[in-house]
């Protein structure tokens, strides 16, 4: 019986300390991709300083979006880990979306945009040192000859908050008209091996005939490991050969 007193005085103590979410403010830049805490059961809500025009995200079947002014609300529907890119005047912001039962999920989070670094005031002039591991990963892609699809990029960048490599990759179709972008396929291949770290997002929803669509794409890539970027195109593979540059 003293157990049971126990236990409910616990309760009665501490009603809400299992769901409490947070509030904060979140710099954001279109260079990161900081995450969002979501649970189950619960609405996060993102606060932009001016009304989103579209939001991308990556696994879209396992999250509600709704739009209310300025507000972004994502209800997740499974535990799992996407990202997300929200598109407005003037801005482009990355996040990585992770689903899970902690009680430090976000309630509200206020986006603000990020002061560069450049632009804050400093008393003195610091040298920034930057890991040898993490300088981007600069690249040119060999297109096949003949190939009904060309490819374009520059350099894998690193992302902390991931731990991850993303680059941005330009695809141009010239055989199909419209071809939906959730029918596109990206791998990144190292002797065989898959080393996509996170599904691929595309910038639109379709790829327009001889217009170049933007994907951005993830992996843990080395300067040691010899690429390949696999893209299938309604069940046509196309096979591209990365080189890396000194």
């Amino acid at each position: 019986m003293r157990t049971i007193n126990l236990c409910w005085l616990m309760i009665l103590l501490f009603p809400f300390s299992v769901f409490a979410g947070r509030v904060r403010t979140l710099p954001a830049s279109s260079q990161e991709m900081p995450v969002i805490h979501l649970m189950t059961g619960r609405s996060t809500v993102l606060r932009f300083s001016s009304p989103p025009k579209k939001v991308i995200i990556g696994n879209q079947n396992y999250f509600n979006i709704e739009f209310i002014d300025s507000d972004v609300t994502l209800q997740p529907l499974a535990n799992t880990t996407s990202n997300m890119f929200v598109y407005g005047d003037g801005f482009t912001y990355g996040f990585i979306l992770k689903v899970d039962h902690s009680a430090d999920y976000d309630d509200l989070v206020f986006i603000r945009n990020k002061v560069p670094s450049f632009a804050q005031p400093t008393t003195e002039k610091m040298s920034v040192k930057v890991p040898v591991a993490k300088k981007d990963l600069k690249f040119t892609i060999a297109v096949p000859k003949n190939s009904k699809v060309e490819l374009q990029g520059e350099a894998f960048k690193w992302n902390e908050s991931i731990k991850s490599f993303y680059a941005d990759i330009y695809i141009t179709a010239k055989a199909q008209k419209i071809t939906p972008t959730d029918s596109v396929k990206i791998q990144i291949l190292s002797s065989g091996q898959d080393l996509t770290t996170i599904k691929p997002v595309f910038e639109k929803d379709q790829l327009n005939q001889n217009v170049k669509g933007r994907a951005r794409i993830f992996a843990n890539v080395s300067l040691k490991q010899t690429l390949k970027l696999k893209v299938q195109i309604n069940k046509e593979e196309i096979i591209f050969d990365l080189k890396w540059k000194k």
